[in-house]
């Protein structure tokens, strides 16, 4: 299961672009181009494709849903939901982000 509570609606991160984190690199909105409150407001983890898996079954359950590659051992959960990312990164640019979350400096 997730470290992160997916379903609660009261922790975030806004990074300095403007993305709304429910945890580092996976961005519910940009509050450059929303309001917060319209952001939290329309959140539901159960309706975005990378964050349904994520509440239901932690990241296995994420490289499960997409047929991800994967090695046997990781150091945590983290580490596993964040391999499973850089792979789901083009396929969800919006949800996954910014790019610097990524390693991506320009």
């Amino acid at each position: 299961m997730p470290y992160e509570d997916f379903t609660s609606r009261k922790r975030v991160h806004i990074d300095p672009f403007g993305h709304v984190h429910v945890c580092q690199g996976i961005s519910i909105g940009n509050a450059w181009q929303i309001p917060v409150s319209k952001i939290i407001e329309g959140y539901n983890p159960h309706e975005n494709p990378v964050l349904e898996p994520l509440t239901c079954g932690g990241p296995a359950a994420l490289v499960e849903k997409f047929s991800l590659p994967h090695d046997e051992v990781y150091a945590d959960a983290c580490h596993l939901c964040y391999a499973a990312r850089c792979m789901l990164r083009k396929r969800f640019p919006n949800i996954l982000a910014p790019d610097q979350m990524y390693g991506e400096l320009e």
